[in-house]
């Protein structure tokens, strides 16, 4: 390992991805120069009583990914730790989540058995009214964080917890954007972050549907035939393991 890995100089690639649906992808490169780590989300939690929202993530040979992200959204979240945290003021720190320690069979079985996952490192910090938690995951076949390991990630835990926090202020701007080309963005990114098996075609489509365009108006707006629309959100809800718009609202809108 060189020594500017540790540095956040590391980490360009992510600062100039921050707000985008590329975020996720190059801080998890940037992570790994550091320690490996085989998947990443980032979370963002109102208080105590309503889900999270996902705003990023990134998940590199996991299977039953879509399966795991909403059974967790939809339910799952409250035996998370890092709910009680939710409400209050939170200096950036590290917080270790080993698979065995959790105690909620449901919570245990569906999020980490079932994706395979044997340990989470939380970065928690604060933001605003929001805490902004940082995940990074270890599977079974690469073992659990090693001390030292979760010393660097301390290390740079301010910085970590200082670009997650941007990263989701952008977001969040742009779904509270009045433009609609932002919020399709916005929406995009969203849907690319639950899926990122996602086509293109199928985000524009989706992330359209989400901002409320009727099948005729994306058909326009993309300059496609209105069949075409159909077929491309039936192909999207499926990945999603979604069957109509309310289900995608519940989904992506939490």
């Amino acid at each position: 390992m060189q020594g500017g890995a540790r540095t956040p100089e590391a980490f360009a690639p992510a600062i100039a991805a921050l707000g985008s649906a590329a975020f996720a992808a190059e801080l998890l490169a940037a992570l790994n120069r550091i320690v490996p780590v085989d998947h990443l989300s980032l979370m963002r939690f109102a208080d105590g009583t309503r889900p999270p929202v996902l705003e990023s993530a990134v998940w590199h040979g996991g299977e039953h990914v879509s399966e795991v992200q909403r059974a967790y959204l939809q339910g799952l979240y409250r035996h998370d730790p890092n709910l009680q945290l939710a409400g209050t003021h939170v200096e950036a720190c590290v917080l270790r989540l080993r698979r065995d320690d959790i105690r909620h069979r449901a919570y245990r079985e569906k999020c980490y058995l079932r994706a395979g996952l044997i340990e989470r490192l939380t970065v928690a910090s604060s933001m605003a009214e929001h805490l902004v938690a940082l995940n990074l995951y270890r599977r079974e076949t690469s073992g659990t964080f090693a001390d030292e390991e979760v010393e660097a990630i301390e290390a740079l835990a301010r910085f970590l917890g200082a670009i997650a926090g941007k990263h989701a202020s952008l977001l969040g701007a742009l779904l509270r954007s009045r433009e609609r080309g932002d919020r399709v963005a916005a929406a995009s990114a969203r849907l690319h972050a639950l899926d990122g098996r996602l086509t293109g075609r199928e985000l524009d489509v989706l992330a359209r549907i989400l901002v409320g365009m009727t099948s005729e108006g994306i058909a326009l707006d993309l300059r496609i035939r209105p069949n075409t629309v159909l077929t491309y959100r039936k192909r999207g809800y499926a990945r999603l393991g979604v069957s109509s718009q309310a289900e995608l609202f519940s989904l992506c809108l939490a």
